[in-house]
């Protein structure tokens, strides 16, 4: 971590997992099926074999692979905004952020609108923990397309890094308008409600989206956190149990315990448990 509390934080698996809970929604959503205003014209840049073969093995999760079909068609077709994109996508999903982000910028240097590069491209620096750069990207992007699942995600997310909470649970609660049962939106929805000091409305939401198969552990763990920042150890305890060893869960209470302390003291911890 960049920033120093009064103790020394151990590393933890899940105050970890929360962090990766978020940003994996935030990739999920990325997928969602562009708007008509936002998807690339076909006739402007038709799918070869050899791009619709690299989108797939992406598809598939063999991001190595991908990368180097996607390599291979820049190389043959420097100005392929679709390859770039693709080639941007995976090295970021390889950690590769700062070649990422070069790529991806080509890209939008060639398409100024296209709301997936935008939306990418932001995830990006989110990822380089430059979330006032990431702002700039998706504000960009739902100028164009306001109703961007994945531009209205990574946007609360940047704004909560921020400790901007109350800009970012505005930014969730218009999605939710348009998008109601989504659960990315309600699962970052309830983690910002918590780092404003919201504990009890957040442990609401994520006490009905944790009896979701599909969410645990992760969701479990975000659940765990807010309990300790509530001052419900023993809560957070019994959630930690599940899934930790006895030393982890300690490890993660006295985490929660300086957390819930530098809130009661006002102090903003969004860059914390984002960073």
């Amino acid at each position: 971590m960049t920033f120093q509390l009064e103790i020394k934080l151990p590393f933890c698996k899940s105050l970890l997992r929360p962090l990766g809970a978020l940003f994996l929604l935030v990739l999920v959503s990325a997928c969602a099926v562009p708007s008509e205003q936002s998807r690339p014209n076909p006739a402007a840049e038709p799918a070869s074999s050899s791009l619709r073969l690299a989108q797939a093995t992406a598809k598939s999760g063999d991001h190595q692979t991908a990368a180097r079909l996607f390599e291979d068609i820049v190389e043959e077709d420097p100005e392929s905004v679709a390859a770039l994109l693709g080639l941007g996508d995976s090295y970021s999903r390889l950690g590769q952020q700062s070649r990422a982000a070069a790529v991806l910028g080509r890209a939008h240097e060639l398409d100024a609108r296209n709301v997936e590069v935008l939306a990418v491209l932001a995830r990006v620096h989110l990822s380089l923990q430059q979330p006032e750069r990431a702002l700039t990207y998706y504000d960009k992007a739902l100028a164009i397309d306001r109703n961007n699942l994945s531009a209205i995600t990574g946007k609360g997310v940047a704004l909560d890094t921020l400790s901007r909470h109350a800009e970012a649970q505005k930014v969730y609660q218009n999605g939710l308008a348009h998008y109601p049962a989504n659960f990315v939106l309600r699962n970052n929805y309830a983690l910002s409600l918590a780092l404003s000091g919201q504990q009890a409305k957040s442990i609401s939401i994520l006490q009905e989206l944790v009896q979701d198969p599909a969410a645990a552990p992760n969701v479990r763990d975000n659940l765990a956190m807010v309990y300790g920042l509530a001052g419900r150890e023993k809560d957070a305890r019994a959630t930690l149990a599940l899934d930790l060893e006895a030393n982890e869960i300690e490890e993660n209470i006295t985490i929660y315990r300086a957390l819930r302390r530098m809130l009661g003291e006002g102090k903003k911890i969004g860059s914390l448990v984002y960073a």
